[in-house]
């Protein structure tokens, strides 16, 4: 998901969920990389595919607050069962707060597990991949992992942003989400997967 700063005009790149004002229009701009899918969150509006090389248009006012489930509402291959988000709607104050917040680097680490844990990231080659804002990490084929922790999920819906979840999914990728793009890292001892799973929830 891509949000643009009203103030610098920068995107800030998130995943897993969509936060949005409530009462104000937000306009989608929806595409795929891949194969088509198709966004859905039922309880704010109708359906919209997802076309690789095209942009279909989409605009959503939502009149409350709260958390509701998205789906990818067209078979898309063999996790399509898996591709869940949450649509967050907040009201205009809070959302203003947090998307300000979200341009924001990553804090440093604040104890000596956090540390371990961003240098088994990077010396694991993570960031060539994935980006965290602030570090050395600017890959672009994977998520933004800059305020990962403040997310309400992991991979697609399917996990939550905890320390024993973060360990899961680097660890056994695809018994969670079958076909991901992202290697398993079953192979490392089981204290760095903790210290980068303890880093990527630290990441507020």
């Amino acid at each position: 998901v891509r949000y643009r700063d009203p103030a610098s005009g920068a995107e800030i790149r998130t995943a897993n969920e969509v936060r949005i004002p409530a009462g104000r229009p937000v306009y989608f701009g929806l595409t795929s990389a891949d194969v088509i899918h198709s966004f859905w969150v039922p309880a704010l509006g109708g359906k919209m595919d997802m076309i690789p090389g095209r942009v279909n248009e989409l605009l959503l006012e939502p009149t409350r607050t709260g958390v509701f489930r998205g789906v990818c509402a067209e078979y898309c291959g063999s996790s399509h069962a898996l591709m869940k988000f949450e649509a967050v709607v907040v009201p205009v104050a809070e959302f203003d707060s947090w998307l300000a917040a979200q341009a924001q680097p990553a804090q440093p680490p604040q104890n000596p597990q956090a540390s371990s844990g961003l240098q088994a990231f990077e010396r694991n080659g993570c960031g060539a991949c994935h980006s965290i804002r602030g570090t050395a990490a600017d890959g672009v084929m994977g998520p933004d992992l800059t305020h990962v922790g403040s997310r309400l999920t992991l991979a697609a819906g399917i996990l939550g942003t905890d320390v024993a979840d973060f360990t899961r999914w680097i660890a056994h990728t695809h018994r969670i989400k079958p076909d991901a793009y992202m290697p398993a890292f079953d192979m490392l001892p089981e204290q760095e997967l903790r210290d980068m799973a303890f880093y990527l929830s630290e990441l507020e």
